[in-house]
Order: C-alpha cells, then structure tokens, then sequence
C-alpha cells in the first residue's frame, strides 16, 4: 500500500533562553493511503508539534519528512504555501468558519489562492462539495445559523474541496456535549470513508480514537511509544505507561497487571477477596475489591452486590506484564 505520510528520525527542537526543549525526540512513522490514524497524547507530549510539521506550518530541525512521495524538509516557504493549498486539508477544533460568510463562501476559501481555478469553477466545485456532504439546502446559511452538526460537514467540505492527500484534524470533536459528540462522531467516520480519505487525527480521547481509527499511535514526551490496531494496543501495550493510556489496570504482583474485565466474580473463583466499593455506570458495576491488602478493579453486571461482601474471584490468562 502506498505511503502518503512517511517519518523517518523527525526532531523538532526549541531553544528556550540557555535551555534546548526536544519537542519531538526522533520519531517514526508511515501513514498508508486510505488510512485513518490517531495520535494520542496529553498535553505536552508533542502531538500538536508534531501536527504542524505534517501540515507544513512548522519544520523539523532533522530527519525525514515525505508527503505524498515529495521531501517537504527543504521547500522554501512558497513551496510549503502551495503543498499546504494542494495536499493538505485541515479541520480544525472550532472549525475556523468565518462567522458572517456563508457556508458555500466558506467552501470556496481553499480555491481563492488558486490562480488556475476561475470564479464560476470556484462556485461549481464548492456546490458539489456541499451537495456531497448533505448541505445544498444550507448553502446561504452564515454558521450561526447551522447546528453543530451542519458546521462539521461545511468545514468538512471546505478540507476536501482541493481533493488533498491527507486530511488532519486537530482535535475537533473536544468542547462538545456527549450526546452531539456521538452524533458528530459517527457523521465524521461515514463522510470520510465516503470520500475515502487518507487522514490524521489528534486527540486525547480513548473512546473517540477507538471508534474512529485504523491505527493508533501514542505519544509521550516528543516520543511514539507504540503503534498498532486498537485492539493490538489495549490487548498488549508495549509497556506501562501506554497500559494506563487506554485504559484502567490494577496490579496482582510486581510487574503483573490485569484490566477489570479480566476478572471476574464467581462461586468457583480461587481468589478470596472483600467488596470495598461499589460504583454504577449503568451498563455495568465497577468493583473495588481488596486482595491481601491491595485494591483491584473489577467489572460486573451483578446487581446483588454489596459493599462489605465476601466474595472470590477468577483471573482470566489475560495478565500483562512489563
């Protein structure tokens, strides 16, 4: 498959008054054609540098960076300006509408700065963008005037409209309330399989990244720990920190963890332990047992539980060790 993004060594540096800051510490990485993957961090571990490389707003100090087969390191800023126009769609957290431009006007910015494409080849392309995405009803509405939904799409149409390479998307679906963040969710997963778009998103979100990506890698202190499927990285994380990353553990020896639900409440279980807490989430329980001293998680639907109980309990083979 072909290699839209490829990284090979790539280091960012910032120098900070006496002190040199190593905001990407040698990374490596291949983003495939077709392919949506996440990088995820918290604040500070060098995601968003990393971001701005890839979309030709910043350059690294070294190492290698090909987009699309073209070495982006050495381009003068004309270069960069025309790559970014031609290759690289953005969708940005708010989205970055102009707040008293219409929706078709905000699709057609992209072309402005192609002087190959005429006004009326401008209009026609950014109707049928916003007729792809659903919106040739909203097509005269400023974004005031569209839900959170409607903005997504227009900002999603304006990414596209230069048929670029790769897609970025920096954090988009943060700030928003859990019940349109699913629905937005789902709308950005459909409309990008649908137009078929390489992508790269960035997040902080566990649930977002897994319901969105093919591939994730996670980042730590201007480093990619690790990168795989979803399930190859919360099924057997490369170490502790990425272990914790995505989701809860509790730890049953000196270097042995097990997830919740690899343990389980059972009459038959060789384990004895005491119920310390109780917490409802709706579709499950999660359980604060105490085994020689030390708490562990546990998920249960069992809604005869109660603090205080007695109870034993099974490991499945599933421990992880580091």
């Amino acid at each position: 498959m072909k290699p839209i993004i490829k990284i090979e060594n790539l280091k960012r540096e910032f120098v900070m008054g006496d002190e040199i800051v190593h905001a990407l510490r040698g990374i490596d990485l291949n983003i495939n054609e077709g392919e949506f993957v996440t990088i995820m961090g918290t604040s500070g571990s060098g995601k968003s540098t990393l971001l701005n490389i890839l979309g030709c707003l910043d350059k690294p100090t070294s190492g290698i960076y090909e987009l699309d087969g073209v070495s982006v390191k050495d381009l003068t800023k004309n270069q960069l300006a025309e790559i970014r126009n031609t290759k690289i769609g953005f969708i940005f957290q708010s989205y970055n509408l102009l707040a008293r431009t219409s929706a078709l006007e905000n699709v057609e910015l992209p072309l402005l700065y192609n002087p190959n494409i005429s006004s009326e080849e401008r209009r026609e392309r950014a109707i049928i963008a916003l007729k792809q995405v659903g919106l040739e009803n909203r097509m005269y509405h400023v974004p005031s005037q569209l839900s959170g939904g409607q903005q997504q799409r227009v900002a999603l149409a304006r990414a596209v409209i230069n048929k670029p390479k790769i897609l970025l998307l920096d954090e988009p679906l943060s700030n928003i309330d859990t019940e349109l963040r699913n629905i937005l969710r789902l709308e950005l997963k459909e409309m990008i399989k649908e137009f078929n778009i390489t992508a790269l998103f960035i997040t902080h979100d566990k649930e977002d990244a897994f319901f969105l990506s093919d591939r994730i890698a996670i980042m730590n202190g201007g480093d990619i720990l690790q990168v795989g499927t979803c399930k190859e990285l919360y099924n057997n994380p490369e170490d502790l920190y990425c272990a914790n990353f995505l989701g809860k553990i509790s730890q049953i020896s000196e270097n042995e963890y097990i997830r919740p639900e690899n343990i389980k409440i059972c009459s038959n279980g060789k384990i004895e332990a005491i119920i310390k807490d109780i917490i409802f989430y709706g579709s499950f329980y999660e359980v604060t047992v105490v085994v020689n001293n030390k708490d562990l998680l546990v998920y249960s639907a069992d809604d005869s539980l109660k603090i205080g109980q007695n109870v034993k309990l099974h490991f499945e083979d599933r421990v992880l060790r580091f």
